[in-house]
């Protein structure tokens, strides 16, 4: 039976590569949408090659994400922001800042900019709240609007950084595009390009991790024909010492 503790510990990592995968291809039209990967001794898939690698039936080392940027498409609507190359929004959850590449935003009740959680985006002084009239962002993030009186000129109201945080394990995924800091990351504003009227998408390759998909199913396969051919011998292997 010892043969057998190898595969079911193969189909148990490549169970959770399943749920890796079908995460990245769920979130393939979520705004922001950073994909993930697991790393076995400090390699990547693309590294190991998922068909016909021993490593790819052993257990991952850790899950990490990948931060490289998306499409960037144009929405015409002015709440909505991309981050041109690196960098964040920052917004206060309950439980702390956290910070995103969703810049789907709106406005509350309130006036104040929210992310599409409801969570308030963060700007030099704290939440942000932006007056009626024409809402203008320019790309250094200098929000300012123009007011409905005739010959209104526009006034700065605050200003959004772009957020990068030090340390390419200093942020983990919490869920609906949203990361927090971990390992005494520390967060700091950098000149990040802001583009208003505009949205990331999601940084997922669809027909790549469609085919990983496959591979993994087909290893799982592997991996069961395995387990089954190494019980029926031990089932014979019985019942032939019995029959001595």
């Amino acid at each position: 039976m010892d043969s057998v503790y190898p595969a079911v510990s193969g189909a148990v990592a490549l169970e959770k590569r399943l749920e890796i995968l079908s995460n990245n291809v769920a979130n393939v039209s979520t705004t922001g949408f950073k994909k993930s990967f697991p790393l076995y001794d400090g390699l990547n898939d693309a590294q190991v090659g998922m068909q016909g690698s021993s490593v790819a039936f052993e257990a991952f080392d850790r899950i990490v994400t990948d931060f490289s940027p998306g499409p960037i498409h144009d929405t015409g609507r002015p709440l909505d922001l991309a981050i041109e190359g690196e960098g964040f929004f920052a917004v206060q959850a309950p439980d702390g800042v956290r910070y995103t590449r969703n810049g789907q935003f709106s406005l509350d009740d309130q006036g104040r900019l929210i992310t599409a959680g409801g969570f308030p985006v963060l700007g030099a002084g704290g939440p942000i709240t932006i007056p009626e009239g024409r809402l203008m962002i320019d790309t250094d993030g200098r929000i300012s609007v123009q007011g409905t009186e005739v010959n209104a000129q526009p006034v700065e109201v605050d200003t959004l950084p772009v957020m990068v945080v030090d340390g390419q394990d200093g942020l983990i995924p919490v869920g609906d595009s949203l990361y927090r800091t971990v390992n005494g990351a520390g967060a700091r504003q950098t000149d990040g390009r802001m583009l208003q009227g505009a949205l990331e998408s999601s940084n997922v390759n669809a027909p790549e991790e469609m085919v990983a998909m496959i591979q993994v199913l087909r290893l799982y396969e592997a991996i069961q024909k395995s387990i089954i051919t190494a019980d029926e011998a031990a089932a014979k292997t019985a019942t032939d010492v019995g029959k001595v």
